[in-house]
C-alpha cells in the first residue's frame, strides 16, 4: 500500500512540477519529460523522447556538453540549483534563454539515469541585470562627482565609504581614511567642545542638518566648508549610519569677506551718496541674486517709510520714491521688530497690499527685508525681492545681515538722509557697470586690459565659450593667445576636464606626429612603450594647438580626421581610438594666403575657422599699455621682492609711444628687466632701448612703416648681443620672443645674424 502511494506521489510531481523535469540514461538520450518539459523547449513529450540531450543545449556550448556529462556519469552526484553556474538551454524555434538545473542520479530498472530539473531564469536574470546595472550607475555617479566629497558614516561616525571627490577636496586616500573617526575633519576648538558629536546627534534626531564651518584637510589647511549629514535608518526605523556629503566653499567665503572689505572701504573713503548708494547694490548683486533692491529710510516721526529702488535697471530707477507706512508692512515689521523679515510667498504672507504693491506689480513673489541698525537705533530697512518664490536661504539673509551694518553707517549720516529724495535721478545720470562689463571683469581674471579691441575680443569669447565650436585665435605674436584659449576652456563646459596644450612649432616634424596623436609600442626605433598623444589627452577636455601653421602638410588630414570623425589611430595602432576634443588653435601666420600658395590645406583651413577670433597687437590697444605696465611690475616686483611705487611719466610715455612689434610678451620682457636693474621704489627704464634716431633721421615718421621698425629694432638687438640668438641673454629672450618665431622673422626680413658677430 506504502509503494503504490509513493508511486502515484512521484507520478504528480512529474505530471504538475513547475520545472521541466528530463530523465536522460548513461548516454545522453532522453528517456521520459514531464508536460512542463514540453512547454519549456516548444516540443511535444513525445518529441523530446529519444533525443540527445545536447539538442536542448545552444551550439556554442554543445562540442563541450559530452565531456561534462561523462564526467558526471562517472562520478554520479546531486547538485542543487543555484550553483553560480551561467547556463542556458535551447527552444525548438532557436531562442536560448537562462536556466538553473538540479541533477540527481537514480537507478531506473536497475538502470543508472539522471534526473534533471530545469528552471526557467529569465525574470530573475532581468530583475539582476537591472539591479546591477542600478547599483553600478549609482556607483558611477557618486564616483564621478568630483566637486562634493559623499560617503558614508556607521552609527559611531567611523567612515565606511569614500569618494573621488571627498579624495579631492580632503586630500585622503581610501586606505587612508576607511575605517578613521569623521572628527579628524573638524578644527580642534571644534573638537574641543565636541562638535563631532553635536552633528551626529542632531543629524540622528533631526533626520537632516546642514552647516556651514571651517574643516581640515590631511596637510593641516583649513577650507570653509559646506556640509549635509543625513541619517540612515533600516525598515524597522533603527539607525544603520550617515550619508554625509561636504561642498568646498572657500571661494565664496573669500568672496563674502571680500565684499564686505570693499564696501567698508567705500565707507571709509568718504563716497558721495551716489557712488556710496552703488557700491551698496553692487556689494548685494555680487554674493546674493535678486531681481529688485529698496532702501526704506524712516521719517522723523517714524510713521512713514521713503523708499527707494537700488541697482542698474533704469526701468526700477524711473519709479522714482515710495512712501509707505510703517505698520502693517514687511518694512516695518523688521525696523520694529530689529530682526530679519522673510517671506516665501509675498502675495500669501498677509501684509496689506499696498505695502507690497510696489514689489508685486514687478513680478516679485518672495522677499527679505533686514533692519538698518547703528549704535543701537533703527535707521532705515534693506530689501531685497526676486520673482520666484522661496529664494532666500538662511546664508543669504546672514550675509544681508551683515551688508546691512554697514550700509547703516552709511544712512545714519544727516548728508545721505538729505540726498536720498534725489537719489534717483542721481542713479540715472550716473550709470553703474553694465552687467556685461561686470561678467567681463569677473570672467577673465588673468587677461589685464580695459580697451575697446579688448573688450570685443572678450564678448566674442563668451559667445563661443559655451558652444563646442572650433575655434581660431589670429593674431601677432606676443598678442596673449593662449590666455585666450585659456579662457574658452574655463568658461566652457569643458573647464573641470583637462586643457592640453601644443606649440606645433616648438616640436621637430619628425616627432609631431607621435606627441600629436601617439604610438604603439615598437612602431618605431626607440618607441619601447605605448604612449598617448595630446589628442587623446585632451578626451572630453579642450585641445589647444598653438603655431597651427606650421603643423606640416602630411600630418593635416590626419588632424582634419580626428576633428570630424573624432577618431585617431596611434602611429603603429591598427585600431580607431574614439575622442571627443574641442579644438582651439591659433598662429601668427595668414593662413588664407598659405592655403593659396598651397601650404595649408583649405579643408583644414575651413574646419578651423568655423569662428575666428582676432588678439589686437599692442599697439592697437595703447591705452592698455599704463595697465599692463602696472601689472606686471608689480608681479616681478612681487617675484623679486621689491617693492616699487612710481613708474616715471616719462618711462610711461616712452612705453606707450613704442610700437612693441613683439606685443606684450616684449613689453612684459622689457619690464622684468627694469624690475631687475631697479634699486629703489621709482622703476628704473633704460629709454635708450626704446629710441631710433637714426631711422627718424633718414624717414619722415609719416613714412616709418611697422617693417622698417621692427627690423631696426631686430639689428639693433644683434648688434647688442654679438649677434647671439638663443640662450637668456640672447636676442630672442631681449625681444620677447620665442627662438623659432625669431628664426622666421630673420628669414623674412633676410637678415644673417652672423654678420653681427
Amino acid at each position: 500500500m506504502d509503494t503504490k502511494f509513493a508511486q502515484r506521489a512521484w507520478e504528480n510531481v512529474f505530471d504538475l512540477s513547475p520545472d521541466a523535469i528530463l530523465v536522460t540514461d548513461r548516454d545522453g538520450v532522453i528517456r521520459g519529460a514531464n508536460p512542463r518539459s514540453a512547454e519549456l523547449f516548444g516540443y511535444s513529450q513525445a518529441e523530446l523522447y529519444g533525443q540527445p540531450i545536447e539538442n536542448l543545449i545552444p551550439p556554442r556550448f554543445r562540442n563541450h556538453h559530452p565531456a561534462h556529462r561523462e564526467n558526471y556519469e562517472a562520478h554520479p552526484r546531486a547538485r542543487q540549483m543555484g550553483a553560480k553556474l551561467s547556463l542556458f538551454a535551447l527552444r525548438n524555434d532557436g531562442t536560448e534563454f537562462p536556466v538553473d538545473i538540479m541533477l540527481k542520479p537514480i537507478e531506473s530498472d536497475g538502470e543508472p539515469v539522471t534526473l534533471s530539473f530545469i528552471r526557467d531564469i529569465t525574470e530573475q536574470r532581468i530583475a539582476q541585470q537591472a539591479a546591477r546595472r542600478s547599483d553600478q550607475q549609482i556607483r558611477s555617479i557618486v564616483e564621478g562627482i568630483r566637486d562634493y566629497a559623499i560617503f558614508l558614516l556607521d552609527p559611531d561616525g567611523f567612515v565606511a565609504t569614500w569618494n573621488a571627490g571627498a579624495q579631492r577636496i580632503k586630500g585622503y586616500a581610501d586606505d587612508e581614511i576607511l575605517g578613521l573617526h569623521f572628527s579628524r575633519f573638524f578644527t580642534q576648538p571644534d573638537i574641543d567642545r565636541g562638535r563631532p558629536a553635536d552633528l551626529l546627534h542632531l543629524a540622528a534626531e533631526r533626520g537632516r542638518i546642514e552647516e556651514e564651518a571651517w574643516r581640515v584637510r590631511k596637510d593641516g589647511s583649513r577650507f570653509w566648508a559646506n556640509v549635509v549629514v543625513t541619517a540612515l535608518r533600516d525598515d524597522t526605523g533603527a539607525l544603520t549610519g550617515f550619508a554625509k556629503i561636504t561642498r568646498d566653499f572657500t571661494d565664496r567665503k573669500r568672496a563674502d569677506e571680500a565684499v564686505m572689505l570693499q564696501l567698508s572701504s567705500a565707507l571709509l573713503a568718504n563716497m558721495d551718496v551716489t557712488k556710496l548708494l552703488e557700491a551698496i547694490s553692487a556689494s548685494i548683486r555680487e554674493v546674493i541674486p535678486y531681481d529688485a533692491a529698496t532702501l526704506a529710510i524712516s521719517s522723523q516721526d517714524a510713521n512713514t517709510f521713503t523708499v527707494e529702488f537700488l541697482g542698474p535697471d533704469e526701468n526700477l530707477q524711473r519709479r522714482g520714491m515710495v512712501r509707505l507706512p510703517m505698520d502693517g508692512s514687511p518694512a516695518g515689521k523688521a525696523f520694529q521688530s530689529r530682526e530679519p523679515v522673510v517671506l516665501d510667498s509675498i502675495a500669501t504672507a498677509g501684509f496689506a497690499e499696498p505695502t507690497v504693491l510696489h514689489l508685486t506689480t514687478l513680478g516679485m513673489q518672495s522677499g527679505c527685508w533686514v533692519p538698518l541698525i547703528h549704535h543701537g537705533e533703527a535707521v532705515g530697512v534693506l530689501a531685497i525681492a526676486r520673482q520666484i518664490e522661496s529664494a532666500f536661504n538662511h546664508r543669504e539673509v546672514d550675509m544681508l545681515t551683515q551688508i546691512a551694518g554697514q550700509v547703516a553707517v552709511a544712512v545714519s549720516n544727516a548728508a545721505v538722509l538729505r540726498h536720498v529724495s534725489d537719489l534717483r535721478d542721481r542713479l540715472t545720470q550716473e550709470k553703474r557697470y553694465l552687467e556685461e562689463e561686470i561678467n567681463l571683469e569677473n570672467r577673465f581674471d588673468d587677461i589685464v586690459g580695459e580697451s575697446a579691441n579688448l573688450r570685443q575680443v572678450l564678448r566674442q569669447i563668451e559667445t563661443v565659450a559655451p558652444t563646442d565650436a572650433t575655434v581660431l585665435i589670429q593674431g601677432e605674436t606676443g598678442t596673449g593667445k593662449e590666455l585666450l584659449a585659456r579662457s574658452i576652456h574655463r568658461l566652457s563646459a569643458r573647464h573641470e576636464r583637462t586643457f592640453i596644450k601644443l606649440n606645433c612649432a616648438a616640436i621637430p616634424a619628425g616627432l609631431l606626429e607621435s606627441e600629436l596623436f601617439g604610438h604603439e609600442k615598437g612602431a618605431f626605433t626607440g618607441a619601447i612603450a605605448r604612449k598617448m598623444g595630446r589628442v587623446e589627452l585632451a578626451h572630453e577636455g579642450t585641445l589647444f594647438l598653438d603655431e597651427i601653421g606650421e603643423l606640416p602638410l602630411e600630418l593635416q588630414p590626419k588632424l582634419l580626421r580626428a576633428i570630424q570623425e573624432r577618431e585617431i589611430e596611434r602611429l603603429g595602432g591598427t585600431r580607431p581610438t574614439p575622442v571627443n576634443v574641442r579644438l582651439i588653435a591659433a598662429t601668427n601666420r595668414d593662413l588664407a594666403t598659405m592655403v593659396a600658395e598651397k601650404q595649408f590645406r583649405a579643408d583644414l583651413y575651413y574646419r578651423l575657422k568655423v569662428f575666428p577670433i582676432f588678439a589686437p597687437p599692442l599697439r592697437e590697444r595703447t591705452s592698455d599699455i599704463v595697465l599692463l605696465t602696472q601689472h606686471f611690475v608689480a608681479v616681478h616686483g612681487r617675484r623679486m621682492g621689491k617693492l616699487i611705487e612710481t613708474i616715471p611719466d616719462a618711462t610711461m610715455k616712452a612705453l606707450i609711444q613704442w610700437p612693441w612689434p613683439g606685443n606684450i610678451r616684449e613689453l612684459e620682457n622689457f619690464l622684468e628687466r627694469c624690475v631687475i636693474l631697479t634699486r629703489g621704489p621709482i622703476l628704473y627704464a633704460p629709454l635708450a632701448e626704446l629710441e631710433m634716431p637714426h631711422l627718424a633721421e633718414v624717414l619722415p615718421e609719416s613714412e616709418l612703416t611697422l617693417n622698417e621698425a621692427e627690423i631696426d629694432h631686430i639689428r639693433r638687438v644683434l648688434r647688442e648681443t654679438g649677434g647671439q640668438i638663443g640662450g637668456d641673454d640672447g636676442a630672442a629672450a631681449r625681444l620677447g620672443l620665442k627662438r623659432t618665431t625669431l628664426n622666421s622673422k630673420l628669414i623674412k626680413f633676410n637678415i644673417d645674424p652672423t654678420k653681427f658677430r
